[in-house]
């Protein structure tokens, strides 16, 4: 009864017949959320809203990658006593891991551990793919350096622009990652293209307006990533809006011009279907459905998909 009372709940909420946000059930928090919602299947723009989870953040954790090296990251996670996946995000070139800040409080409070990471933003990215793997393989055999919560066997990678590049490297060199997001991507060295080839995990690339911005590269990540994969795009949306406001241009201008809150939340949407999908099945069919249903009524366009080579 009290199983079939949380899933009433979840129900209750997902599909919008809570009023506030602040009135949903906290007891909520000891139910498989992710694990549930995909039976569901609430409408898209449910996903712009922060989930039920509270937020915990540690912000610039330093992170020991081994004897030479660490790693400077921010940790987003949810109060709550079940497993939960982990979320590594790749910032892109001339940015850092604030620009990601929003995004992942926001992954977060869906029910996961979420660490992004500061990494050299310009002419290092081969080697950031390696610190990618790196961390990856100690959050694997460490976990609990998170948290007791933290779930080893579901660690997804999220990247944007470069750090897409980053994120498949480290994918293709064994990370143990059970998928990839990829944030409006580009191609930073042929080395990528060949990293594709050896990926067969989920990837969902979630791009740009090309008419408004094209990354470097981008049509090649469809073209040779091995496993299943879909794209989309969302109309009218920058490069900038695939990560959260420029911390450049915001500290030159005060704000970024190349933005759109609308367009940032619906990011913020399709990220975390993308992520809640993989997480929940290893697979990219909830992503898929969800995200091809609102390519057809014009919220997304350009939307494919192909479930593997």
């Amino acid at each position: 009864m009290k199983s079939l009372l949380a899933n009433f709940c979840l129900v209750f909420v997902l599909c919008g017949c809570v009023g506030s946000k602040s009135s949903f059930d906290r007891s909520l928090a000891a139910s498989k959320i992710i694990d549930n919602v995909v039976l569901i299947e609430p409408e898209l723009n449910r996903f712009e809203d922060a989930g039920p989870f509270p937020v915990t953040s540690r912000l610039d954790r330093e992170l020991t990658l081994d004897l030479d090296s660490g790693i400077v990251v921010d940790h987003f996670f949810a109060k709550s006593v079940d497993k939960l996946p982990i979320i590594i995000i790749s910032h892109g070139n001339f940015s850092n891991k604030r620009a990601h800040r929003a995004q992942a409080r926001h992954l977060a409070s869906w029910g996961f551990h979420v660490i992004s990471v500061e990494s050299p933003n310009r002419d290092q990215w081969l080697e950031n793919g390696s610190r990618l793997k790196k961390l990856a393989d100690m959050l694997y055999g460490f976990p609990k350096m998170l948290g007791s919560n933290a779930d080893r066997s579901r660690i997804i990678f999220v990247g944007h622009s470069f750090g897409g590049s980053a994120a498949i490297l480290a994918a293709g060199d064994g990370a143990p990652v059970m998928g990839a997001v990829l944030l409006d991507p580009a191609v930073v060295h042929p080395k990528v293209v060949e990293a594709m080839k050896k990926v067969a995990i989920p990837v969902a690339l979630l791009g740009s307006d090309k008419r408004v911005f094209l990354a470097r590269g981008r049509a090649r990540f469809l073209k040779n990533i091995s496993g299943e994969m879909l794209e989309v795009s969302v109309p009218q949306s920058t490069h900038d809006d695939a990560q959260g406001p420029s911390v450049f241009s915001q500290a030159a201008l005060g704000v970024d011009p190349f933005t759109s809150t609308n367009k940032q939340a619906v990011f913020r949407s399709i990220l975390t279907v993308s992520v809640i999908g993989i997480a929940s099945s290893g697979t990219l069919d909830f992503s898929a459905k969800l995200l091809s249903k609102a390519s057809e009524n014009g919220t997304l366009h350009d939307f494919k998909y192909r479930s593997s080579f």
